[in-house]
């Protein structure tokens, strides 16, 4: 199926939405599909330029847009609400949401920790639950929880909790936009969830969980209607908790420390050392610095011993030039900022 066809499909189930009611005040914009080497955008085949990367909102031709790369040919409601997904950040940049996590700050300071994250699944169970039916002890022990991690790990559930906010409110969104259009696919999305949230591999890397955790947030903040839309105090997701007062005995024998969750801690770490290793090993270097690390793709990036990885793309300035590496990389840094070498990671 070309670009043009699957264009018109998504924007025909696009007018066939309610926005406000998936989101208060949240407005559809305009959208681009590409590829590898072309691009149609708002009815018409344009230049692709080096602007197009990845699934994000952008700002072209002066205003922000969403943008989707086909890779494969997905359901038109899929599809649709993985579009819908990124115009949502778009709306966020509109509305000057100011809790984007420092991605890059992230992958060097996040620590996997098996004490936080035996926690943090429990909060999924808890979710899940809320995901049934709206329980008020159940929102209390969650949000009990979710205060007891965040006096104890201030950093990293700082980090979720932006990611939660900016991802899992876009997630939430993608939800609701599959409610609409087809309920089915939208039960699948919730089969997806439980299939993997209590899962302890599922956590690692941690950005890519919190796109579910914090679509469940959403869900049961705005059941209990504790979600606040317009507020600059954000993320809402930290901020509603900061009344709860818990004491670290609370629920002592849900807090203690899952050997699966330090089991799996483990593995990702050799994981990641694997794939380091093995691009250190063939020593395909397609860059060496210093130059300054400006992008890579943080949904699965991984740090360990000042080496990032990076799938699809690193992002890099030399001089006062930007520049962007198509495919996948084991960056060597020479500190938080500065590239020392880029390896092919095959």
């Amino acid at each position: 199926m070309d670009l043009e066809m699957q264009y018109m499909q998504v924007k025909e189930a696009i007018t066939s939405l309610d926005f406000n009611s998936i989101w208060p005040g949240f407005q559809p914009l305009k959208f681009a599909l590409y590829d590898d080497e072309t691009c149609f955008f708002d009815g018409h085949y344009i230049e692709k330029t080096d602007a197009f990367c990845a699934n994000t909102s952008i700002v072209y031709g002066g205003e922000q847009i969403a943008i989707w790369m086909v890779q494969q040919e997905l359901d038109k409601a899929v599809l649709t609400s993985k579009i819908v997904h990124e115009m949502f950040h778009g709306y966020q940049t509109i509305m000057g949401w100011d809790c984007w996590p420092n991605e890059l700050e992230a992958l060097y300071n996040y620590r996997y920790d098996a004490g936080n994250l035996s926690l943090k699944l429990r909060e999924n169970e808890l979710l899940l639950a809320l995901s049934n039916c709206f329980d008020a002890s159940a929102l209390g022990e969650l949000l009990a929880h979710r205060k007891l991690r965040s006096m104890k790990y201030p950093y990293e559930f700082s980090y979720e909790s932006k990611v939660e906010e900016i991802e899992g409110t876009a997630n939430y969104v993608e939800w609701q936009v599959l409610k609409q259009l087809d309920q089915t696919k939208a039960d699948a999305l919730i089969g997806q969830m439980r299939k993997v949230m209590t899962k302890p591999e599922y956590l690692f890397p941690i950005r890519i969980s919190s796109y579910f955790t914090g679509a469940l947030m959403i869900s049961a903040l705005r059941g209990a209607g504790a979600y606040r839309f317009e507020t600059a105090d954000r993320p809402v997701i930290l901020s509603v908790i900061k009344d709860i007062a818990p004491s670290d005995g609370l629920f002592p024998e849900k807090a203690a420390v899952r050997s699966s969750v330090t089991g799996a801690v483990e593995a990702f770490r050799r994981e990641t050392d694997s794939i380091i290793r093995s691009a250190l090993e063939k020593n395909l270097v397609v860059l060496n610095g210093p130059l300054e690390l400006t992008g890579v793709n943080v949904y699965n990036a991984r740090c360990l011993r000042g080496f990032i990885t990076s799938t699809y793309f690193v992002m890099y300035r030399d001089g006062k030039e930007d520049k962007m590496l198509p495919g996948n990389f084991v960056i060597k840094m020479q500190d938080e900022k500065t590239i020392a070498a880029v390896y092919r990671w095959e």
